[in-house]
């Protein structure tokens, strides 16, 4: 699900001691690698039988949440009329319960409509910042605040309705008006951590550690009530090592010369000097969101380094009773 690698994200890594030796399972998802390391063995399963689990649950998300996949619940979406219902599967209606709750936590910083609004300023900023003096200068000027503006009107999650799942019906979504899209890279990857490692104490699993595409989150300890520990940085000969409470989860956004964040409630991209935030939640699919959302925001992380957003209902909470629309 190549749509969905958040390309914010800095490396974060399982860090081990010599004596320790992990049970470990890997492999590529959503155009990075997931690795999964359990503490204990499975009772009665091997771990190629549950590597295989894994993969067949990280290509159902992928057929949920994909932007590159044409018969993905969110592709429909994307190329759907305004007005029109598009059933979705119970993944992509938890996950997008998921981004409106730290979309309206956030006062709208984080926001999965914003696709447009990137594309915008990928394709349009070199035109608008380029040589051009003068009356040529003047026009290309309008000329962006105008596409900008009109961008604008086809972004916010209130555009998105939810219909919720009934016993004759699958859940599904509309557009309130045409041109909206989902754009799940900043919430997909860490949905997915989340629900590997749900996935995995349903099987008998009580500690294990799962990351994909450097986003991380605990369950129990790494053994002797030892906590995990992760390494947050760029390799893994740089960063510093955290440890990692049980329940907890770490999601890391950053912006530079080369990356651009927008910021969805003005259209604005982000600018200014290069710096990172690490976010810790209590899931994976909160915490990458809200990565984005500290950048967003500018919010200042505590003593120990970490931004720490309050608590969140789990992943497999239905989608929120106050947004469903009529038949």
């Amino acid at each position: 699900m190549k749509g969905c690698v958040p390309a914010l994200v800095a490396t974060v890594m399982a860090a081990w001691s010599a004596a320790a030796e992990p049970l470990t399972f890997s492999g590529p998802a959503m155009g990075t690698t997931y690795r999964v390391t359990l503490a204990a063995p499975l009772a009665g399963m091997a771990v190629g039988t549950m590597h295989r689990d894994v993969e067949r649950l990280l290509a159902r998300i992928d057929r949920a949440a994909s932007t590159w996949r044409q018969d993905s619940d969110a592709r429909r979406f994307n190329r759907a009329a305004a007005g029109e219902w598009v059933e979705i599967g119970p993944d992509l209606a938890a996950l997008l319960a998921v981004a409106r709750r730290v979309h309206e936590a956030s006062n709208g910083a984080f926001d999965v409509t914003a696709g447009p609004l990137v594309r915008h300023w990928r394709e349009a900023q070199p035109s608008a910042t380029g040589q051009a003096t003068g009356q040529a200068t003047s026009q290309l000027s309008g000329r962006f605040s105008h596409q900008l503006a009109d961008i604008r009107t086809r972004v916010g999650m209130p555009l998105v309705e939810m219909r919720p799942a009934a016993q004759d019906r699958p859940a599904a979504i509309r557009k309130r008006v045409d041109g909206v899209e989902l754009d799940l890279a900043g919430i997909g990857p860490g949905f997915a951590v989340d629900r590997i490692g749900e996935r995995l104490v349903d099987v008998g699993s009580a500690s294990h550690l799962v990351e994909l595409g450097g986003e991380v989150r605990a369950w129990g300890t790494r053994g002797h009530g030892n906590p995990w520990r992760v390494r947050v940085g760029a390799s893994a000969e740089g960063g510093r090592v955290i440890e990692l409470s049980a329940g907890k989860a770490l999601a890391t956004a950053s912006i530079d010369a080369g990356r651009m964040i927008v910021d969805p409630r003005t259209g604005q991209g982000i600018a200014g000097p290069a710096r990172s935030l690490t976010v810790v939640a209590e899931t994976c699919g909160e915490a990458d969101a809200w990565a984005v959302a500290a950048i967003v925001l500018d919010l200042h992380p505590d003593e120990d380094g970490l931004v720490r957003v309050p608590p969140a209902p789990s992943t497999t909470a239905a989608p929120p009773a106050a947004r469903p629309a009529a038949p």
